[in-house]
């Protein structure tokens, strides 16, 4: 929490995350190393994830779930950006075509969830833009699955649609989950 003011920052959003990914990867009982070694990361920059010195893109937040065997909407689930809804608010039934599912990127996903929940709040894409505060031409880029944008982006756009990022992150199919085994599974194999 930002001191004084009682809202969640930007900083706050990213040291957050990075405590989920520590507390993932050490749930896992894997060495940062050997996490960074799997999942195709810098051992330096991993280090700098954990730390909450790195604002993720959402591709690279995509890699460091699949290293974690994590569904996105699973590690999310407890992850809250402030009170969105009142206590009797219910889940949004945003649902996406099947047929975008079966062969999409995560990026052309992202896009299609964004884009899906835009419309079910009532905006315009330019309308849209103007409330989170960013570009027209970015959104476009983003519904078309042409942007990577940082966690901290994904936050604010999430905050505008109110939508929690587990509630979001359901528009991706579980397929996408690619679970590592535990050290001690390792060790009892070799």
């Amino acid at each position: 929490m930002n001191s004084g003011t009682g809202q969640v920052g930007e900083e706050d959003h990213v040291k957050m995350l990075a405590t989920a990914i520590r507390k993932g990867r050490m749930d896992l009982e894997i060495t940062q190393e050997d996490f960074a070694r799997l999942a195709g990361i810098d051992r330096g920059y991993m280090g700098g994830i954990e730390r909450g010195e790195h604002n993720l893109t959402f591709a690279k937040l995509m890699v460091v779930l699949a290293g974690l065997g994590a569904h996105p909407s699973e590690f999310f689930r407890d992850f809250r950006l402030r009170d969105l809804r009142g206590p009797d608010h219910a889940v949004r039934q945003v649902t996406l075509p099947a047929v975008l599912m079966k062969d999409a990127t995560d990026r052309e996903i992202l896009g299609a969830a964004v884009r899906a929940e835009r419309q079910h709040a009532g905006f315009t894409q330019e309308g849209f833009a103007r409330h989170a505060g960013l570009a027209r031409s970015y959104m476009s880029g983003l519904e078309r699955g042409e942007r990577n944008p940082t966690f901290t982006q994904l936050v604010r756009i999430l905050e505008a649609l109110a939508v929690q990022p587990g509630d979001f992150f359901r528009h991706f199919p579980d397929s996408r989950k690619m679970p590592r085994r535990r050290r001690s599974q390792r060790q009892a194999e070799d």
